[in-house]
């Protein structure tokens, strides 16, 4: 007898499946979410606009619990800022989905663009939803001269497509497991500790990565063949490890920015190597650099 035919003569409702738990609490979590219609040969999706970073770490629970997907909006390849409805968005983010795995489309354009000023103006804190346009000038131009996209891209936009700038000194972020850290430069500018177990067997692995012949000789030559920016753990008298660069240009795959520290006192100078297309070695060590920050890939993936 069909499911649905027995629980109508019993007086039961069929159990629900993980996809519609997940929209059911999404519901319930943000009213005004938007779950697109079945498709046939494509997984569920749905697209939301948290109010705030809690509702966000809420959303990667359920997406850790139920098997879901969590993608950010504006910063996949191919997909453009978060502007139109979202029926107008879905070009570009198939090419970075597991085909399996229903995912949830995160707009952090509508409530996540928070911008304090702090240390009488030196410091500035940006949530991934403010626009490079609503930083103060000096900030803002730095940005635009390094990075493609006009001034009203997200800095979530602008970070996952590359994130160079000279005043760049941290960001805040939420690893796949759930796990809150900081990432930032080591030496003077990362006395921070480290907070979580996770990021301490995390980093020395990126560190092990790093050292590996094939990677040295990148480090060397003028074009880095990765998408992911491992060179950022090189250590010697030129260059200090920097986590928050490493993850820089990484399109949301590795971890969720909830927030960019910019320093207008610190003033890097700008690496002059330029990324290129990625060889059979770089694909392959992209791959284990994902799975260390991604092993149950909740985050998406970076296209073949």
């Amino acid at each position: 007898m069909q499911p649905s035919r027995r629980a109508f003569l019993t007086g039961r409702r069929p159990p629900e499946s993980p996809w519609q738990i997940f929209c059911r609490r999404l519901a319930r979590l943000l009213p005004d979410a938007y779950i697109e219609a079945p498709a046939e040969g494509r997984a569920p999706l749905a697209w939301a606009a948290p109010a705030e970073a809690a509702q966000v770490r809420q959303l990667r629970d359920w997406c850790a619990e139920l098997g879901v997907q969590m993608a950010p909006a504006g910063v996949c390849q191919g997909l453009a800022d978060a502007v139109e409805g979202p029926l107008a968005r879905t070009a570009g983010i198939w090419s970075q989905r597991d085909p399996e795995l229903p995912a949830v489309c995160i707009d952090v354009r509508r409530h996540l663009t928070h911008l304090v000023s702090e240390a009488d103006g030196r410091l500035w804190r940006a949530g991934p939803g403010c626009t490079i346009s609503q930083l103060p000038e000096v900030i803002a131009d730095d940005l635009l001269a390094q990075c493609r996209g006009g001034d009203m891209q997200t800095l979530a936009a602008w970070f996952a497509r590359g994130g160079r700038s000279r005043y760049l000194r941290a960001v805040d972020v939420m690893l796949a497991d759930g796990t809150l850290e900081r990432f930032g430069p080591f030496g003077v500018d990362g006395q921070r500790p480290l907070r979580s177990t996770v990021v301490q067997r995390l980093i020395p692995a990126l560190f092990d990565l790093s050292r590996e012949p094939q990677v040295q000789a990148w480090c060397d030559a003028q074009n880095w063949p990765l998408r992911y920016r491992l060179d950022a753990m090189r250590a010697d008298d030129a260059h200090v490890p920097d986590l928050a660069r490493l993850l820089a240009g990484s399109g949301g795959t590795l971890v969720w920015v909830e927030q960019v520290v910019f320093d207008l006192a610190r003033e890097e100078a700008d690496d002059a190597s330029q990324q290129s297309a990625a060889e059979p070695q770089a694909v392959e060590l992209e791959r284990k650099i994902k799975a260390l920050f991604d092993p149950r890939k909740i985050l998406p993936h970076l296209p073949e």
